[in-house]
């Protein structure tokens, strides 16, 4: 039995489709704990900044993005919510992009969303926000930055899926919604002016040990 699935960021399974997804927006908002991890703290984040965040989602009844989607095993459902343990999963309708792509048994997959500090409180995880946002800003919180918050994408993470909207093969509808259609925390300005803003974030690159992780 297979489980479908719906990633906001570009797919890295051999087996997807594009596909629209309606009523949620997708925004740069969830501080990632692996980003203060990715060699000396802090990491590929910049906490002085606030430069901190990479991709979610929440929903919007006026907003929709394109989106992947794919199937997995049912028992590789586990391992993935776990890793996964600080979004929620929530069942979305999608509407596919391309008529000739194989079907699925049903145009709804599960996509990860915002969840709340309460419940992220209650995992494994918590330990590691205290452990990098307490010492950069004296409290905690990963779900509860505001439209005013000041929360900006992480560059070396934004970069990486910048180049990977632009690799050869991917439509140019599917780069125009990443660009045009994800949006920095204040639900305002998309990624793509924030982009023209700052080009510093495309040269930008990771640190060596992680050029192949971050390189689209």
């Amino acid at each position: 039995m297979l489980r479908s699935l719906v990633g906001s960021e570009m797919c890295i399974r051999d087996s997807y489709q594009y596909v629209r997804v309606k009523g949620y927006m997708r925004l740069f908002t969830h501080p990632a704990a692996i980003f203060f991890e990715r060699g000396e703290w802090p990491g590929i984040a910049k906490p002085e900044t606030k430069e901190i965040a990479s991709l979610s989602t929440r929903p919007d009844p006026d907003c929709s993005f394109v989106a992947c989607a794919y199937q997995i095993p049912r028992e590789e459902w586990d391992p993935l919510a776990e890793r996964e343990e600080e979004f929620d999963f929530v069942e979305v309708d999608f509407d596919p992009m391309d008529p000739m792509a194989p079907g699925l048994e049903r145009n709804v997959g599960f996509m990860c969303t915002a969840s709340t500090d309460d419940k992220l409180r209650t995992t494994s995880l918590w330990d590691r926000y205290v452990r990098h946002l307490e010492v950069a800003y004296g409290e905690v919180k990963v779900w509860s930055w505001g439209t005013e918050s000041g929360i900006l994408p992480c560059p070396v993470y934004t970069r990486h899926c910048v180049l990977a909207v632009h690799k050869e093969g991917v439509p140019g509808e599917v780069r125009d919604s990443f660009l045009d259609e994800t949006f920095l925390a204040d639900r305002v300005t998309p990624i793509r002016a924030h982009l023209e803003a700052h080009p510093e974030i495309m040269v930008t690159e990771p640190p060596e040990e992680f050029r192949e992780r971050y390189s689209g």
